[in-house]
């Protein structure tokens, strides 16, 4: 194929159409192939018809051909589809497209589209931010001058000459037009085949016609659309479909980014599973486990809408198909309800317990700083000990109680003996010898002791009882009666590596593991016990010898593809700092539409004088940001990873009469629907926004000393801990944004270290 001529109708239609943003879409998948001469041209579109001859391909539309502007790439000068992987070469094709549109419509023009000056050429750049960024393609906006000027159709052709990694004298290079010059001898006779196909085609009738899936654009609420499981069929991407259909059997991993879906294809397999087996008469109680309680409402309100079968409001005890929603704190309590009385949890609710139990791990390091600190200092190491002296109970109360549910209570089982003998955490306290690990066991000893006193058991407590309990000869007897046919775990990645071993017990057959589970391993906060993928999926099925199919998504509908780049930038920089640290938006694409992408706006850096200016340049960012893409209050979120700020925020909100809707745990569906029904703009910490979606998000305080938190401590152990957390932080509050996304900071303080690639890639409009 020596080039591809595409009419402005066409380029419309392509950068319109959803499907053709990503080749988890067949109809992606089957353009790209189709653009990189694999097989017979194909494009799926009502619109578009095309012709191929032994010279090139003709993308057209129906009109007259003179009234037209086009696009011809040279497939032999340019060898733009043979350069790149597959998703990457739509990614570059798309972006073409949109700067065409451009050219030919005296657009703005982005960082990445260049328009060389006293020259005919133009340049893009596709990549903002990744390993091709810099690939570029060549565009000559006048060839064949003289010979088009001459036929009355000069400025109606963009011609793709060249493109690579290797620059050029734009000045002085010379693109060959003879292919343009071969495609447009043919434009005459094309449309007049256009002409008699499109006539054909009205009297035959539409039924011929092929439809254009269209995902259209986003519903008037932050959340996403809820729709009958019937209709999901055709708006699903190729590698959503195959998760979904996937066999029971075996256990399989869905990973992939934030954005991509995972919670609702992980929602539309176990419906899937369950209608296939109440057609086929059989047996199939499924079980889904959310993290807290706020996401398994969001969860069930989700199902009352897809499931029009009422799996989850059948009674298993009574209903051969049927389908449980629980949280793993509710699944294990309803296990050892026999054993744990209802007051006896420390919270039912995961994010809840999680915050109690750092506060009872507070008081325990309060007590063990004056009691036992002083007979322990001198055989201390030097980090521990410089830790402990120079930073906060606060702010040494998540490294304690990562130290206790991973090391202690997980790997040890409480044992000094064993914990002694356990490898230290990659994130987590600077344990350096026996001495350190004694003064942590005092630590741990006293929260134990205010449980205790109060009568209580932390998540970690329950969890390793469950699996004490389910690890029997009576539970083996009764899981045949009692388990489960099919089990669906979300959002993984939020789990401990104690709370992930006790999943595979509940299944009914212990020789299968019909365990399916979504992760995205840039959203867990910090060190979670496990250091990679196959640890991780170890721990869930319990059995090293069992691999888990995996699936993994890469088409991002959240973000645009600036908030897309930018998130990538801050894993890019998080996997730099930390071998362990996981880089998801690697080889991901944006499904926008040039529609979506006239709602977005470019990331911006803002910075002022002091903090409680930021806090109200915060609000008026949120107004203006409101109107700019066409958005309600309940769709804008201003969030921070500091709870200082928030406190700030909070306190300006009442101060100015701004009113707001608070996020006090994560994934609060339930808040959100507050806001939208008071009209409010939304506010949170980070670790609140989890699971949601917004189309603005303004993250207030994302500078120098707060981002990461540097208090007062001088440990390289600690502050490692916290640069790690804080690019899981700002990684999740950014990706909760469409539409547009704002930064704030402090002048003197100066932006956070984290935003210092997407500075240098210029995905960011500093004021």
């Amino acid at each position: 194929m020596k080039y591809i001529c595409i009419d402005d109708g066409a380029v419309a239609e392509l950068v319109s159409g959803r499907q053709f943003q990503s080749i988890d879409f067949e109809e992606g998948a089957d353009l790209i192939k189709s653009l990189s001469g694999i097989g017979a041209f194909m494009v799926k579109s009502g619109r578009i018809t095309h012709f191929q001859d032994s010279d090139g391909v003709f993308v057209c539309t129906a009109g007259a051909w003179k009234k037209k502007k086009y696009l011809l790439i040279d497939c032999e000068q340019s060898q733009i589809f043979s350069q790149l992987p597959k998703s990457d070469s739509l990614v570059s094709f798309q972006k073409l497209l949109r700067f065409c549109t451009k050219l030919w419509t005296n657009g703005v023009y982005n960082h990445s589209e260049k328009v060389i000056s006293g020259t005919s050429k133009a340049v893009l750049f596709p990549f903002n931010y990744s390993a091709n960024s810099g690939f570029r393609i060549a565009i000559e906006r006048e060839p064949a001058k003289e010979r088009l000027a001459k036929r009355d159709m000069h400025g109606h052709f963009l011609l793709v000459y060249k493109s690579g990694t290797s620059g050029a004298d734009s000045a002085k290079e010379i693109a060959n037009d003879g292919n343009l010059k071969k495609a447009f001898d043919r434009l005459p006779d094309i449309y007049r085949e256009i002409q008699k196909t499109v006539s054909d085609t009205s009297v035959i009738g539409d039924g011929n016609q092929l439809a254009t899936t269209d995902l259209g654009g986003s519903p008037p609420t932050s959340r996403p659309a809820h729709l009958p499981f019937e209709h999901w069929g055709p708006l699903l991407t190729n590698q959503q479909r195959k998760f979904i259909q996937a066999p029971v059997e075996t256990a399989h991993r869905l990973q992939g980014p934030a954005g991509t879906g995972k919670t609702l294809s992980l929602i539309l397999r176990t419906i899937h599973i369950l209608r296939t087996a109440e057609k086929k008469k059989r047996t199939c109680h499924a079980l889904l486990v959310t993290h807290s309680e706020a996401t398994r409402e969001a969860i069930q309100n989700t199902l009352s809408v897809v499931d029009h079968a009422h799996f989850q409001d059948r009674d298993r005890r009574t209903e051969a198909v049927a389908l449980s929603v629980e949280t793993l704190a509710s699944l294990c309590a309803n296990f050892l309800s026999q054993s744990i009385s209802e007051t006896e949890f420390i919270d039912r609710d995961a994010q809840d317990s999680k915050v109690l139990q750092e506060l009872y791990i507070e008081q325990a390091i309060s007590s063990s700083r004056k009691s036992d600190f002083s007979s322990f200092k001198k055989h201390l190491s030097g980090e521990l000990r410089g830790l402990f002296e120079g930073t906060s109970d606060t702010d040494l109360a998540p490294l304690f109680q990562h130290e206790i549910s991973v090391l202690i209570k997980g790997r040890a089982g409480e044992s000094f003996d064993i914990y002694k003998n356990c490898p230290s955490l990659s994130f987590g306290l600077p344990v350096r010898n026996e001495a350190d690990k004694g003064f942590i066991f005092t630590v741990f000893q006293k929260y134990q002791g205010q449980l205790a006193a109060n009568s209580q058991f932390d998540t970690d407590d329950v969890v390793i009882s469950a699996v004490g309990q389910l690890d029997t000869p009576i539970w083996r007897r009764r899981r045949d009666r009692e388990g489960y046919d099919f089990i669906a775990i979300d959002e993984t990645h939020l789990f401990n590596i104690n709370e992930l071993q006790v999943f595979h017990h509940f299944s009914r057959d212990a020789e299968h593991l019909p365990i399916s589970f979504t992760v995205d391993q840039a959203q867990a906060v910090g060190d979670r016990g496990w250091d990679d993928a196959s640890a991780f999926s170890e721990a869930l099925v319990g059995d090293e010898t069992v691999k888990a199919n995996e699936t993994t998504f890469t088409a991002v509908f959240r973000s645009s593809p600036d908030i897309r780049d930018f998130c990538h930038s801050v894993l890019a920089s998080g996997a730099t700092l930390f071998s362990s640290f996981p880089n998801t938006l690697s080889g991901s694409q944006s499904t926008f539409t040039r529609d979506d992408e006239r709602r977005s706006q470019v990331i911006t850096y803002d910075e002022y004088p002091d903090d409680e200016t930021m806090f109200e340049a915060a609000f008026v960012h949120a107004e203006d940001l409101l109107k700019k893409t066409e958005s309600t209050r309940p769709e804008v979120l201003i969030t921070s990873l500091s709870e200082d700020v928030i406190k700030g925020l909070r306190s300006i909100s009442e101060a100015k009469n701004k009113p707001v809707t608070i996020l006090d745990r994560r994934g609060d569906y339930v808040r959100v629907e507050q806001a939208e029904k008071a009209g409010h703009i939304v506010l949170g910490h980070a670790d609140f926004v989890g699971g949601l979606e917004f189309n603005v998000v303004v993250i207030v305080g994302v500078d120098k000393g707060r981002v990461p938190f540097e208090g007062e401590a001088e440990d390289s152990n600690s502050r490692s801990f916290l640069s790690y957390v804080a690019h899981n932080r700002l990684y999740v509050a950014a990706s909760r944004a469409k539409y547009a996304l704002s930064l704030l900071g402090v002048k003197s303080r100066g932006p956070s270290k984290l935003l210092d690639v997407a500075r240098s890639q210029q995905l960011i409009k500093a004021s």
